[in-house]
């Protein structure tokens, strides 16, 4: 199993890192397509691949909390607002295979982060499951 822990300086860095990533996701996913848009991969493995980078970035932006619920919950409900925006976006629409899609991103970083990789509580989060 491999351990690591965040520091406070890179758990800043992933705050910024996902205030770039949203406003890049979110200006992507509203943006027309082209009418002769083909996409290089499969739009599907598209989705959870972003979603799996976003759960990556959000669980070291907030690392003084493991990956629970509460970050998973918060993932699925930016994908159901970006698929809400893109009914309204020319050329988009609204897509349950995508939900489903970036659902399964995030569950497979849950799933590889709880079994494979374990990062080790930082200070402030180890006083904070102590009761200081």
């Amino acid at each position: 199993m491999f351990k690591y822990q965040v520091s406070a300086c890179n758990e800043i860095g992933f705050k910024l890192l996902l205030f770039l990533a949203i406003v890049m996701v979110t200006w992507q996913a509203t943006s027309p397509l082209p009418e002769d848009h083909q996409p290089l991969i499969n739009d599907k493995l598209g989705h959870l691949a972003v979603f799996f980078t976003l759960a990556v970035i959000v669980d070291h932006a907030f690392a003084t909390t493991r990956f629970n619920l509460k970050k998973f919950a918060w993932l699925v409900a930016y994908g159901l607002a970006i698929e809400g925006l893109q009914y309204y976006v020319p050329s988009r629409h609204f897509s349950l295979l995508d939900m489903a899609a970036n659902t399964v991103g995030i569950a497979v970083y849950w799933l590889l982060f709880t079994t494979l990789i374990h990062r080790q509580p930082t200070p402030r989060q180890a006083n904070k499951e102590a009761g200081f």
